[in-house]
């Protein structure tokens, strides 16, 4: 229930003593307000959706650090306001190396895609000369890196997706692949928006620290 006579300060209070009726209060009051301010700090990059999980990791991560809020330093939205904001600054380092690394297969992808731009060849006997461009096939050996690269990504994926309980892959999946909002999930699953938040958040978490073991492996190899 969403008690809007608390002051900010009542929040914090009983966000300290784990109310849940706290944190479905704040996130009434704030979360909008933060979605706009991440979208600002995103600046363009990413998606509506990377702005969602940004407050979605926001609210998961208040409630279980809200015991480092300190009231003679700030306010609890400017504690709100510069977490939402380191938040969203890893969200954008993080979709820029993407898009670096999505830049750089386009352009190798081009370049072994490149027509041969060479001078017009004659043709043997025929006693004309051929102006059509010869469009060379991708480098066997780079094709098949690309292709032995993704298969392996596929494959991190999986095995890190089988590491997690059965309840959370159908969250990853409905949520990141079929797009299902919080909402919806809540009605399916039974379980309230906060818990699905908090499952996802846990769930993104381990998934990294899966796909980041399976690379320190693979270095190693």
């Amino acid at each position: 229930m969403v008690r809007c006579d608390w002051s900010d300060d009542d929040l914090a209070q009983r966000l300290m003593e784990r109310d849940p009726e706290a944190l479905e209060t704040l996130i009434a009051r704030y979360s909008r307000e933060l979605f706009y301010f991440i979208r600002v700090v995103l600046d363009g990059i990413g998606v509506a959706q990377d702005a969602e999980e940004c407050v979605n990791d926001l609210f998961v991560a208040v409630w279980q650090e809200i015991d480092t809020f300190d009231a003679k330093r700030g306010t609890l939205r400017t504690w709100l306001t510069m977490r939402a904001k380191y938040i969203a600054l890893d969200r954008r380092r993080q979709l820029c190396r993407r898009q670096t690394h999505n830049l750089q297969s386009a352009d190798e992808n081009q370049q072994w895609n490149a027509a041969d731009s060479g001078g017009g060849r004659k043709s043997h006997g025929l006693g004309f000369e051929s102006n059509h461009r010869v469009t060379l096939p991708p480098h066997p050996e780079a094709s098949m890196e690309h292709l032995v690269e993704q298969s392996e990504r596929r494959e991190e994926l999986r095995q890190a997706l089988a590491t997690l309980p059965e309840l959370d892959r159908y969250l990853i999946y409905q949520r990141y692949f079929k797009f299902a909002s919080t909402e919806e999930l809540a009605t399916k699953t039974g379980l309230t928006r906060h818990a699905v938040d908090t499952r996802l958040w846990r769930a993104r978490k381990n998934l990294r620290e899966a796909l980041k073991e399976y690379a320190h492996e693979y270095e190693r190899i």
